[in-house]
């Protein structure tokens, strides 16, 4: 098995081919052809739900496939709009919600809702990154989360925005070594914990989210070592993958401290 550095560093050194094998896709390229044929021509929230492949296309493309079923929630939560404080989209933990209902406004376009970026090339855009984690997550779920967090990280502002992502808490945890069961301290010592970690004004700079991907990858992979992704070196000495840790993965991890995150 490759690994995870190896393996998002051939992704992601030309993500353009790499979405372009994507897009050939029969499937993929079968529901994004009917997406874009039909999604204009949607003008109401009703018309938008009842159209059940527009519908599952978007909520993939936004990150909210498994919440497909809910079409009351979502029919409401699009109803609502952002605008008011008080709306479903404001009160959900989860920003992806907010993200879905700003990108399909229907209560502030009206039928111009579905002509705008966020609905039309901009979802598109999303279902590829989608699908091509989902893809890649299948073989490594590490992957799966560094593609996630390479894209989702600049727009996380607060330490909250971290704990109610259970994915980007997945990643920070992983990278630092902060055992699951500290999700189910009292929020505030959450907060403050991975404050101690990792200051999110970092998540800002490129450089340093690089930095994070690939010390969460070398974590990763040690954490979740197999035969085939043990180094050849240990294989020479008969040492037991019970063990865990490749010297190769010692030695980057090693690096990674010494630079810091």
């Amino acid at each position: 098995m490759v690994s995870t550095s190896t393996r998002y560093h051939i992704i992601t050194t030309n993500m353009t081919r790499t979405k372009a094998l994507i897009e050939q896709d029969p499937v993929v390229k079968r529901e994004t052809d009917y997406y874009n044929a039909t999604i204009k021509k949607i003008k109401t929230v009703d018309e938008f739900i009842k159209n059940d492949r527009v519908f599952k296309f978007a909520m993939k493309a936004y990150g909210l496939e498994d919440m497909a079923y809910g079409k009351a929630l979502i029919k409401k939560l699009l109803k609502e709009g952002v605008t008011s404080p008080q709306s479903m989209a404001n009160k959900m933990s989860n920003p992806l919600y907010k993200e879905f209902a700003k990108a399909f406004d229907f209560a502030g376009k009206g039928a111009a809702a579905t002509s705008a970026a966020s609905a039309t090339t901009g979802a598109v855009q999303r279902y590829i990154q989608q699908t091509l984690e989902q893809q890649e997550g299948k073989d490594n779920q590490g992957v799966q989360l560094a593609l996630y967090f390479k894209r989702k990280a600049s727009s996380v502002t607060t330490t909250m925005g971290i704990l109610a992502d259970k994915a980007l808490l997945k990643f920070v945890q992983t990278t630092f070594g902060i055992p699951e069961a500290a999700s189910r301290a009292d929020l505030d010592f959450q907060v403050r914990n991975l404050e101690k970690f990792l200051n999110v004004k970092d998540l800002q700079d490129p450089k340093k989210v690089d930095k994070l991907i690939q010390r969460f990858n070398a974590m990763w992979d040690m954490n979740n070592a197999t035969s085939a992704t043990m180094s050849p070196v240990l294989s020479l000495f008969n040492q037991s993958t019970e063990q865990g840790m490749s010297i190769d993965l010692m030695m980057s991890i090693a690096k990674l401290r010494l630079g810091g995150s």
